[in-house]
């Protein structure tokens, strides 16, 4: 890890406890679901814990924040609770979206999260659009636009790109580049091995980090940031990580080396910030012991509260659909 200078003690503790958070609450959903316990589809972002942290963590709290259908880690990044996340995977009227979402679109507008989609590169015009109508309102605030391996073959991105940098618009583009686009690994489907030239040729400042490192991730962010708010437009960051499991969970990823798999592990994210802390007496050993058992028990506590909530009626199908109050109302009468 890069030695880098971030002043406040507290911001560290934070990053290091989101990526705690994160990992617990993935490692317990998987658990759950192989088990049974959860409903729909899953995919895990267990090894990207970085890139999400540190890009998240570089944002103001009225930003904004499109994710992926790999967005459990996105998400709790940007502020959502982990008992509505959790209760959103299990289909709880007290999950995050009111059991309408589920995994792969967890949204929280209260924390400036667009939502995750299920649909690949579908965020990204979605993230543009918010761009756009913050330009639009002059407001200083900023939009952060994850999207995965396989987004970047989808024309909508390239529009995008291209509009964002013609209209200068407040956005940050982070490809969570975590080696695959499914199981085909990027050399395989890639016409310009080099996407950071790529993204450049649209006008706008590209550059690549560390996605395990999750200083690099968020002092890069925070420059792409103070770039945005001044009006000067677009930014794209080319973020390598990778994702420790396949595709999805029932994706076993025997496609992928398992040296591979071993030497990416080696670099988890987690271990290497703590060390950075430790080696530079940011923390001491107890006090990181202590913030990774509050975490692992505020999951656990999560689980339950999950377990005990009541799944929605019938009748709650279309309630919390339309923006239009008028309109969701006389939707709701018309089903009852």
């Amino acid at each position: 890890m890069k030695n880098k200078q971030i002043d406040s003690k507290n911001l560290m503790f934070q990053m290091y406890r989101l990526m705690n958070r994160i990992r617990f609450f993935e490692r317990a959903a998987y658990e759950l679901y192989m088990e049974g316990e959860l409903p729909g589809f899953m995919h895990i972002s267990i090894g990207q814990e970085a890139t999400a942290v540190g890009a998240c963590s570089a944002l103001q709290k009225e930003d904004f924040m499109g994710s992926t259908h790999r967005g459990h880690g996105d998400t709790i990044a940007k502020g959502v609770e982990i008992g509505a996340a959790m209760s959103e995977l299990f289909g709880k009227r007290t999950g995050a979206c009111k059991a309408k979402g589920g995994s792969m679109h967890i949204s929280d507008f209260s924390k400036g999260i667009l939502g995750a989609n299920g649909i690949v590169a579908a965020g990204v015009p979605i993230a543009t659009g918010a761009a756009l109508s913050m330009k639009m309102q002059k407001k200083d605030h900023v939009v952060l636009c994850f999207f995965g391996d396989g987004a970047f073959a989808s024309g909508p991105v390239h529009e995008c790109l291209n509009v964002s940098s013609l209209w200068k618009l407040p956005i940050i583009y982070i490809r969570q580049n975590n080696q695959y686009a499914e199981s085909t690994p990027k050399k395989e489907y890639m016409g310009v091995p080099d996407i950071v030239q790529w993204a450049q040729s649209y006008g706008m400042p590209a550059r690549r980090v560390d996605g395990n490192d999750v200083l690099d991730v968020y002092e890069n962010v925070l420059k792409a940031a103070k770039f945005a708010r001044e009006g000067n437009g677009p930014t794209f960051i080319e973020s390598e990580t990778y994702r420790w499991y396949g595709h999805n969970i029932g994706d076993p990823g025997l496609g992928r080396p398992k040296e591979e798999v071993e030497q990416w592990k080696k670099r988890d994210p987690i271990p290497k910030f703590r060390k950075y802390i430790l080696d530079n007496a940011i923390a001491s050993e107890e006090e990181l012991l202590q913030i990774e058992k509050e975490e692992e028990n505020g999951i656990q506590e999560a689980i339950q509260q999950a377990q005990n909530a009541q799944y929605p009626g019938l009748n709650e199908a279309l309630e919390n659909v339309y923006s239009d109050e008028t309109l969701g109302s006389m939707a709701i009468r018309g089903v009852r």
